[in-house]
């Protein structure tokens, strides 16, 4: 029963994942659920087949160029977005909860009961992140249907973003007993925090000319 109950926790849990992408650059939500739903339930297989967070980020990257039409390269950098933020979010809760003794993250896989009420808690917080995303109106807009982002020198970061977070997916489980590392490296997701911040409010914040 709890293998169930984990796995359609999981499905769920890509839902949030897809959200995050898509509000943080402000696009239109309300006139797409059905693509959406269809998108969340292209993610029930990858939750089956182990969770492989690279398809995931297949699929919202496949949804935002079949539907809202982005170019391959702010595709990218949207759906690794919405993955930074959602691992950001999962990080925390799973170190909150070890912090505070509430459940020990070594032990957490070998508990099926505290895994699955630990993932109900992240979903829960990630609803409340969306939520205030939302209400707050917070999020970037300089992303267009239309806009290309070209290779070059002052683009950098863009492409920098990208590959840190691709080689923090693939090595993921390079360190299974840090909860700080639980879902990426927490180098490599260090220094995708610090790009996305550079690229995103780098012009904003006066970071860039």
């Amino acid at each position: 029963m709890f293998t169930w109950v984990k796995f359609i926790l999981s499905c769920i849990d890509f839902v949030p994942m897809i959200l995050f992408a898509l509000l943080l650059f402000r696009q239109r939500v309300k006139p797409y659920w059905i693509q959406i739903t269809l998108a969340a339930l292209a993610g029930t297989m990858v939750a089956y087949f182990d969770n492989w967070p690279l398809l995931y980020v297949c699929i919202i990257c496949t949804l935002l160029m079949m539907v809202w039409k982005f170019s391959l390269v702010p595709t990218l950098i949207i759906a690794l977005s919405g993955y930074i933020l959602s691992v950001i979010v999962s990080t925390i809760v799973l170190f909150c909860c070890d912090l505070t003794d509430l459940a020990a993250y070594t032990d957490i896989e070998d508990d099926s009961l505290t895994t699955n009420l630990i993932l109900l808690l992240t979903i829960l917080v990630k609803c409340g992140v969306l939520l205030a995303i939302h209400k707050l109106r917070l999020g970037f807009t300089f992303l267009s249907n239309y806009t290309r982002i070209p290779l070059t020198r002052e683009n950098a970061g863009f492409y920098l973003f990208i590959v840190v977070v691709i080689i923090g997916i693939t090595y993921r489980h390079s360190y299974p007993d840090s909860a700080l590392s639980a879902l990426m490296p927490i180098q490599m997701l260090g220094m995708a925090t610090v790009l996305f911040i550079y690229v995103m409010l780098g012009k904003e914040l006066g970071f860039q000319r």
